[in-house]
C-alpha cells in the first residue's frame, strides 16, 4: 500500500512526542490526525477506521469510556500500537486483552521504530488486501458454482422433460388400437401428474362450429360449444382457433398450451389446450414435439375412418346379404361363384344390433340434422380398429346393423361389439350435438339364426315393437286395430302423423 493511502490516528498525553512522532510521518508523506482524549478518539475512529492508530498506555480509559469497549476494538479490526515509557512500561499489562500490533516506546529518534512499524503494517494490510482477494473470489466462485449447478439442474430437467415426451410418445403409440383419437390421448393425458388441465375442440361435420368431446376423467374441461358464424370447410380458420383460445382462458385461466392437430388441410381439425402444474414443465417440455408426434397419430386414426368399407368386409347391398345368409338354409345357387362356395364353409355366426332407440332419438330430434353416411362408415372402421376379429358386415334399413363372424371369435367380437355399441358417441353425429346429450340410446346386441327368413323376422319384430311403443299399443289385437282403422303402412306413413 502506498505511504500517501495511509491515515495515522495519534492520541497521546505528552505533546513534544506528538510533535516528533509527526515530523517523522509527515517525512514520510503522511499526515496524522492528533486526538487529546479517549472520547474524541473514539467518535472518529467509529466514523472512519484509520490505517494505524498509536496509543499512550495511560490512555486506555477515561472516564466513562474504556478501550477495551470501542466497537472496533472489540472486533479487532482497530490497528493499535501502544505507545510507553520506563515510567508507564508496568501499563502494558493491560494491552495483553488486545489484538495489537505491536510497542512503541519513547525514544530519541522515532524514525527507525516507525519505519519497522509501517513496515509490518504494510505486510499485514497486504496480507489482508489479499484475505479480502480471495473472499471476492470465493464469493464469485460460489457464485459460478451455484450458477453452473442450476445451469445443470435445468439440463437434467430439460434432459427429464425431453425424455417425459418420448415417454408420452410411447404411451400413445400403445394405444393405436383404441376406436378414438380422443380416448387414446385422454388415457395418456390423464396419467402425467405436471398436466393440471386438459381441453379439447373439434370441429363439426358441417364445419360451423366447434365441439368438446364428452369425457368422465377429473382432468378433462368441458368447453362450450362454439358457434362460428360462418362454416371453416378447410379446417379452424384463424378467427375460430383465437375464439377459442379465448374462450379456454376464460374456462381454465392463463398460461394455456395450444396444440393444433390438423388434418388433410393447411388448418387444423382439432385444438388441444393444457394446462401445466408448474412453470418448468410449461417452459422445459417439448411441446413442438408432442404437437408432431399427435399429428402423425390423429393421421393414423383419420385415414382409417376415412377409409370406405372394403367388399371383403361390407357386402354391397342388403339384397346380396340375404341371397349369402339363404346359401346356410337351402345350399348353394347353380350360378353361384367358387369365391362365394368357399365363404360359405366357414363356419359364421350372426350378429345384429339394433339401432331403434338411436331411430328414435333422431325421429324425436326432426330438425336437428342426423350425418347418416358419416356414422354407418365410422362406426363400422372404428369396430374394426378396436376389435382382433375378422366380420363383414351389411345394414337392414337403418334400423339394423349384423355382422357375420367365424364361430370361433364369436364370444369375444360379442363382448367386444356390445361394449363397443353402448360407449359410442352417437350425440357427435347430430349437427346439434348439445340438443341430444341428455337422450339415451342403447343399442341391442343379440344373435340371430343364420338364415335371410329370421334375421327379417327379428327385424320386422323390432319394428312393430317400435310402432307399438310410437303408439302407446299394448296388445296385439289392439296393434291390428289401430292399423286397420288407420290404415298404416310401415314405411308409407310417418308416425307422427298418426
Amino acid at each position: 500500500m502506498l505511504k500517501g493511502q495511509l491515515s495515522v490516528a495519534l492520541l497521546l498525553s505528552d505533546l513534544n512526542e506528538v510533535k516528533e512522532i509527526s515530523a517523522v510521518f509527515r517525512k514520510l508523506g503522511i499526515i496524522p490526525h492528533f486526538y487529546e482524549d479517549l472520547k474524541t478518539f473514539w467518535s472518529g475512529t467509529l466514523e472512519r477506521i484509520p490505517s494505524l492508530c498509536i496509543v499512550d498506555v495511560r490512555k486506555m480509559s477515561e472516564g466513562e469510556f474504556v478501550l477495551r469497549e470501542h466497537p472496533a476494538v472489540k472486533s479487532e479490526k482497530l490497528p493499535l500500537i501502544f505507545f510507553y515509557s520506563k515510567n508507564t512500561e508496568p501499563l502494558l499489562l493491560s494491552t495483553n486483552e488486545f489484538f495489537h500490533l505491536g510497542l512503541l516506546k519513547k525514544t530519541e529518534d522515532y524514525e527507525s521504530p516507525l519505519r519497522a512499524i509501517l513496515k509490518r503494517l504494510n505486510h499485514f494490510l497486504r496480507l489482508e488486501l489479499e484475505n479480502q482477494t480471495l473472499k471476492v473470489d470465493k464469493f464469485s466462485m460460489a457464485e459460478t458454482i451455484e450458477k453452473l449447478k442450476y445451469e445443470k439442474l435445468a439440463m437434467v430437467q430439460t434432459d427429464q422433460y425431453q425424455s417425459m415426451v418420448k415417454s408420452v410418445c410411447v404411451q400413445l403409440e400403445e394405444l393405436r388400437g383404441e376406436s378414438d383419437f380422443f380416448k387414446a390421448v385422454e388415457r395418456v393425458f390423464h396419467g402425467i401428474d405436471e398436466i393440471s388441465e386438459f381441453a379439447m375442440l373439434e370441429l363439426s361435420f358441417n364445419g360451423q362450429k366447434l365441439i368438446s368431446p364428452i369425457s368422465h376423467v377429473q382432468k378433462f374441461r368441458a368447453i362450450p360449444s362454439l358457434w362460428l358464424g360462418q362454416a371453416c370447410p378447410k379446417g379452424i380458420e384463424l378467427f375460430a382457433q383465437n375464439m377459442a383460445t379465448q374462450v379456454a382462458m376464460d374456462v381454465m385461466g392463463g398460461d394455456l398450451v395450444s396444440l393444433l392437430i390438423k388434418g388433410n388441410h393447411s388448418r387444423p381439425d382439432k385444438i388441444m389446450f393444457i394446462k401445466a402444474k408448474n412453470e418448468l414443465f410449461y417452459n422445459h417440455f417439448d411441446w413442438n414435439m408432442l404437437e408432431a408426434y399427435l399429428n402423425g397419430f390423429y393421421a393414423s386414426f383419420r385415414n382409417k375412418l376415412e377409409n370406405e368399407p372394403s367388399i371383403e368386409k361390407k357386402f354391397t347391398s342388403s339384397f346380396e346379404a340375404m341371397s349369402f345368409l339363404d346359401q346356410f338354409l337351402f345350399g348353394n345357387a347353380a350360378l353361384e361363384s367358387d369365391d362365394k362356395k368357399g365363404l360359405r364353409k366357414l363356419d359364421y355366426r350372426l350378429v345384429d344390433v339394433d339401432l331403434t332407440s338411436l331411430v328414435e332419438v333422431i325421429l324425436k330430434k326432426s330438425n336437428n340434422r342426423f350425418f347418416w353416411g358419416k356414422f354407418e362408415k365410422e362406426f363400422i372402421n372404428k369396430l374394426e380398429i378396436q376389435t382382433r376379429s375378422d366380420f363383414r358386415t351389411f345394414e337392414c334399413g337403418v334400423n339394423h346393423l349384423a355382422f357375420l363372424v367365424v364361430a370361433h371369435d364369436l364370444d369375444s367380437f360379442f363382448d367386444e361389439l356390445r361394449d363397443f355399441s353402448s360407449k359410442f358417441s352417437y350425440w357427435k353425429y347430430f349437427e346439434d350435438s348439445e340438443g341430444v346429450l341428455s337422450q339415451i340410446v342403447t343399442p341391442r346386441v343379440s344373435m340371430v339364426p343364420l338364415s335371410a327368413y329370421a334375421y327379417l323376422k327379428a327385424a320386422q319384430k323390432a319394428s312393430f315393437s317400435m310402432h307399438e311403443k310410437a303408439l302407446g299399443i299394448t296388445s296385439d289385437k289392439e296393434t291390428l286395430a289401430k292399423l286397420k282403422t288407420k290404415e298404416l303402412i310401415w314405411g308409407r306413413e310417418p308416425i307422427n302423423e298418426i
